[in-house]
């Protein structure tokens, strides 16, 4: 055989299996492209979310040497999520024989009320999948011992920066869905040139996570097809977990067991609903943006640390959680469904393509400039096969400068699809990624995991091995292959925290073109004279006492109380405690008694030192909440007034025995309170849709009623 034919049927035989491999994916790029506006049409209403009771959740964050971001973490999410501390708690998966780890998360624990550690009853590392497996049983035996029930656990990574709205959005859709799944978008530093190849890995990752977020899974979900988990920003509800028994959740014999959860999900009907939300805000730069609700975190920055994290990941998907035959012999599934395992099973022979892609693509290129024989002669089949490559390659490139523009924005598009156009250099080198990592990944199937362990993990490993007995049938116990994490500085956070202007967006009360042009006014205004954007709405009757307050306890992480839930507080009690006339002057009224102090209700006009006061003069802890200046007087006057008529009074409720009995906290009493009033709802319905109270707890509850010792469990 001549040489031109050897070249020839190189460059045809290759063309051939491109087209083969992709042409489907071209296909579904079309037809589904025409069908993704029903899915818009599904948005959830943003608008809406306050008015839907909160309900209990679990957050599981499972930490194997993370003492260096953990802290960070836990501060981020306490600080910036917009929903009720008191209504999620946050369980830390800690090994004992990790010191520096678990030494922050006792921390951490002492810090917040709402942050629990759960030590592990085996050596670190385990598997990702052990630890969190062992988390969920204890948040079981929380739930029985405190007759809670938590309507959904989420699963997050140690090093995720989680959006303020996730779990506001997750209470909303937990009564429609059963499992959700957020968006997750890596963090990158601005693109340049100066920077372009210092962080074109962690590039890389960006716009394969922008193209399968923002396009991939919303095509996957909307036809039917399996939608996987990404491992962070799952959302299991209780419905969800029940349905597992005893058994474990997560598979611990899989590298990837977010994936194979989320399979097995599939293969028992039970439907992932992918959250693609956008919440509007206005940006630094004074413009209005849309802000995805998703999870972010900083990915590997090194070649090393992306081809052994994604060697797992091809190893853990492709090789162990199924294979071929399971695409056409496992029942129940319908074709798209088939069809989006054979879409994530083809990635490891994808992948590899680039071994011989590359070398003829870069002796066409030569050709073209050097006398050589041609490996795509002109109109003849390879040329038209290349042809439709070429095409299909610009199609991909388009719709993956769609998504990262949507996600990342115009300079990020250059960069990605543009720097040069049809084949640029990160998608070169993101290839080069990938196929390395298959090719590990492939080594580490056929002949094991050669790379040594550290002493530390090799014994943890042994002793847990003799600690399981014969349990696991000699089977090799997977090690938790975990990536070192970074977190982003504290400057930097502050962009995922929301303002005051921000909330009243979301919240509806001011329209876009309103708050930017208070926005300039605020800024232009002199520092003398200078006024916070909240008093100037006031002032120009944009917005009302109780929309501003209603914004300012989100941003404060503070209870608003609305009026006419001032007749379910007791305030004559408190009248021989407090002066009258000290109370009047700081425009507060004490509405509940805590173990230390009281809770105090402020408004707007209540003085900056207000709290300070109080706390001085009377030597208790103050805890505030906020109320309209209304709410302020006329509790005052019915505090006062009705000060030695307590005896007509009714009898304590069910909120107030909980709540005397330290079941609940001041918080829980008030969002109660709150929610009573506006859903034809008695107490202990709405206790028991925040999962504030099971069954059992209620029998002994209506036990005081009928003058019985009420027995706290």
């Amino acid at each position: 055989m001549s040489n031109h034919s050897t070249i020839y049927l190189i460059g045809f035989f290759l063309a051939l299996i491109y087209i083969i491999m992709g042409a489907d994916d071209f296909i579904w790029d079309i037809v589904t492209m025409f069908r993704r506006s029903r899915y818009r049409k599904q948005r959830l209403d943003l608008h809406k979310l306050d008015s839907l009771p909160p309900k209990l959740l679990a957050m599981v964050i499972a930490a194997w040497r993370e003492d260096n971001v953990l802290g960070d973490v836990i501060n981020n999410i306490i600080a910036s999520t917009h929903y009720p501390k008191s209504m999620y708690h946050i369980f830390l998966g800690i090994y004992p024989n990790d010191a520096p780890t678990l030494a922050v998360a006792n921390e951490l624990a002492e810090k917040y009320e709402n942050v629990h550690v759960i030590i592990n009853e085996k050596n670190g590392p385990t598997s990702k999948a052990q630890n969190i497996n062992y988390v969920i049983k204890q948040i079981k035996q929380f739930e029985l011992e405190r007759q809670w029930s938590f309507a959904s656990i989420t699963i997050h990574d140690s090093e995720d920066v989680v959006h303020p709205f996730e779990l506001k959005v997750t209470n909303a859709l937990l009564d429609k869905h059963p499992v959700l799944q957020f968006p997750v978008f890596p963090l990158i530093r601005m693109p340049k040139f100066r920077n372009f190849f210092k962080n074109i890995t962690t590039g890389t990752y960006a716009d394969e996570f922008a193209e399968n977020h923002f396009i991939t899974l919303v095509s996957r979900y909307h036809n039917g097809a399996f939608v996987p988990s990404a491992g962070t920003g799952f959302v299991l509800s209780k419905e969800t977990i029940r349905a597992f028994g005893d058994e474990d959740i997560l598979p611990k014999d899989s590298l990837t067991e977010d994936f194979r959860l989320s399979l097995t999900l599939f293969e028992k009907g039970i439907d992932v609903y992918y959250v693609l939300e956008r919440v509007p805000r206005i940006n630094d730069n004074n413009k209005l943006v849309d802000e995805f609700i998703a999870t972010r975190s900083i990915f590997p920055n090194t070649f090393k640390q992306a081809v052994n994290q994604k060697a797992r990941w091809i190893l853990g998907i492709t090789m162990q959680s199924f294979k071929l035959k399971d695409v056409f012999t496992t029942k129940g599934i319908r074709f798209v469904g088939r069809y989006s395992l054979y879409k994530d099973l083809k990635a490891k022979v994808v992948n590899l393509l680039v071994i011989v892609g590359y070398p003829v693509l870069i002796y066409f290129l030569v050709s073209l400039f050097i006398p050589l024989e041609p490996i795509y002669p002109m109109y003849f089949p390879s040329w038209y096969l290349s042809l439709a490559i070429t095409v299909m390659m610009i199609e991909r490139q388009l719709f993956r400068s769609v998504a990262i523009y949507n996600v990342y924005g115009m300079r990020s598009v250059f960069f990605a699809c543009l720097f040069p156009p049809l084949l640029p250099i990160r998608l070169v080198w993101g290839n080069i990624i990938n196929m390395t990592a298959t090719v590990k990944a492939y080594k580490q199937r056929i002949f094991g995991n050669q790379t040594p362990k550290k002493k530390e993990e090799k014994k943890a490993a042994k002793v847990n091995t003799l600690a399981a007995g014969n349990k696991n049938n000699g089977k090799k116990q997977i090690k938790w292959d975990k990536t070192d994490h970074d977190f982003i500085g504290e400057q930097a956070l502050k962009r995922f925290h929301r303002k005051l202007g921000d909330v009243l967006l979301e919240k509806g009360y001011v329209t876009t073109e309103q708050l930017k042009y208070a926005l300039d006014v605020c800024l232009r205004a002199q520092n003398d004279e200078k006024q916070t954007i909240g008093n100037y709405l006031l002032e120009q009757n944009i917005i009302t006492e109780e929309q501003l307050l209603d914004a300012l306890s989100h941003v404060k992480h503070i209870q608003y109380l609305n009026i006419l839930t001032l007749k379910n507080y007791r305030l004559w009690q408190f009248a021989s405690v407090f002066d009258e006339k000290l109370l009047r002057s700081l425009l507060v009224v004490p509405l509940l008694k805590t173990k230390s102090g009281y809770v105090f209700a402020f408004c707007d006009n209540s003085p900056i030192d207000a709290q300070t006061i109080l706390r001085n003069k009377y030597d208790i802890t103050v805890k505030a909440v906020f109320v309209s200046q209304n709410f302020i007087m006329e509790g005052l006057d019915k505090m006062f007034a009705s000060y030695g008529f307590q005896s007509n009074e009714q009898g304590d409720s069910v909120l107030d025995e909980l709540y005397t009995s330290g079941i609940i906290n001041y918080e829980q009493l008030i969002i109660a309170h709150n929610y009573i009033t506006t859903q034809n709802i008695s107490e202990s319905q709405m206790l028991q849709y925040m999962g504030l109270l099971g069954l059992e707890r209620l029998v002994h509850v209506k036990e005081i009623a009928a003058g019985k010792e009420m027995v706290v469990r």
